[in-house]
């Protein structure tokens, strides 16, 4: 079965940030835009999960490597593949082009299924999913990181109540609702003086409406650790790569 997904986007206003370029938390929505159409595409998206199959895909983990950020009136293609099936888990590759073929930046991340009776993990094999999808080699050949920095009360920058504008399709908190948590995270002084190079961040577990999130973060030498965490349980934890401008 063919196994890339193709698409294009047009960089508007509303999708940048103070540079006129494509702002991290908006290329997480195009990156996750990318995904839910290819699961269309393979007939296999949440929404016929849920009804054939009492099941969603869950995302994981994702990590974004950004060679150049698009600018405003862009036109940038979006392709996305498969680059592994595993009995309980998918690995994609999303990766977007100017309009001369050169990639800005791309995305590798780990999906798993989620039955929605007992939240478990589930095998790919008892959901609709094709079993001919062809397997394509990607870009990236690092492993995803293990992070697990310690943090403590000290390192708290601040706390967020989930409302429901946060709440998507799966009755859970939105994985790119997290990033925008991160983000906010870092103030103007931060974001105009440096270039975010790398974004790294993996769902530990789900939150919900009306939860109050805690935010924390680490400085190290030109990275920048987080956890967000809803009282004692750890929800997420994300790593950031930046360097001067």
């Amino acid at each position: 079965m063919e196994n890339e997904y193709k698409r294009q986007f047009f960089i508007g206003y509303s999708d940048c940030d103070r540079k006129i370029n494509l702002s991290v938390l908006n290329s997480l929505y195009l990156i996750q835009d990318m995904m839910t159409e290819y699961f269309g595409f393979l007939k296999s998206d949440n929404i016929i999960l849920k009804k054939e199959n009492n099941a969603i895909w869950v995302l994981t983990k994702t990590k974004v490597h950004f060679n150049k950020y698009p600018t405003w009136r862009d036109v940038i293609e979006g392709t996305v593949f498969t680059t592994a099936i595993k009995p309980i888990r998918l690995e994609t590759e999303t990766q977007f082009k100017d309009k001369d073929k050169n990639i800005l930046f791309y995305a590798n991340q780990e999906i798993c299924v989620i039955d929605l009776t007992d939240r478990k993990i589930r095998k790919i094999n008892t959901v609709n999913y094709p079993t001919d999808v062809q397997i394509k080699e990607g870009i990236n050949k690092d492993k995803y990181l293990k992070l697990k920095t310690d943090f403590t009360e000290d390192d708290k920058v601040y706390e967020q109540k989930i409302y429901s504008s946060d709440i998507d399709f799966s009755y859970h908190t939105n994985n790119v609702s997290y990033v925008k948590l991160i983000i906010n995270s870092l103030n103007s002084d931060f974001l105009d003086s440096n270039k975010i190079t790398d974004f790294e961040i993996h769902y530990i577990n789900e939150s919900k409406e009306e939860q109050k999130l805690s935010i924390y973060k680490k400085i190290k030498d030109n990275e920048i650790e987080f956890l967000i965490k809803q009282e004692n349980r750890e929800i997420v934890r994300a790593n950031l790569k930046y360097i001067k401008e």
